[in-house]
């Protein structure tokens, strides 16, 4: 995990990402975050607030960590390598984790609960 800012603002600038604030090493993102596609086996940054979307799919992630604390849209992490659902965000919209833990009991519970707030709100 990159720590100094020069390392972050680094990475972030290679993988497109411009429109963010760093909050003690916390990246914040105005817009969408599209990490898709980009052979990652970790997030070298710790998101913190993602205004729009979060796309870390079609990588080989085994771990979410890394991936912001909120998310104000959707939250795509599809076709990776995830054994587990820690550190999932506080999702806004929708998530989309097909190829990973679909199945999985954790899953299951994990969307029952999100459905269930979504319903209350």
């Amino acid at each position: 995990m990159y720590k100094t800012k020069k390392s972050i603002e680094k990475w972030l600038s290679k993988m497109n990402i411009f429109n963010y604030s760093l909050r003690d090493n916390l990246v914040d993102v105005e817009g969408n975050v599209f990490l898709s596609s980009s052979n990652l086996e970790v997030i070298p940054v710790q998101f913190g607030i993602v205004k729009g979307d979060f796309s870390c799919s079609e990588n080989n992630l085994e771990s979410l960590e890394g991936c912001p604390e909120t998310v104000g849209g959707g939250f795509y992490c599809y076709r990776n390598n995830l054994k587990s659902l820690k550190y999932l965000p506080d999702i806004k919209e929708e998530l989309h984790c097909d190829d990973n833990l679909k199945e999985s009991e954790e899953y299951h519970k994990w969307k029952y609960h999100f459905i269930m707030n979504q319903r209350n709100s």
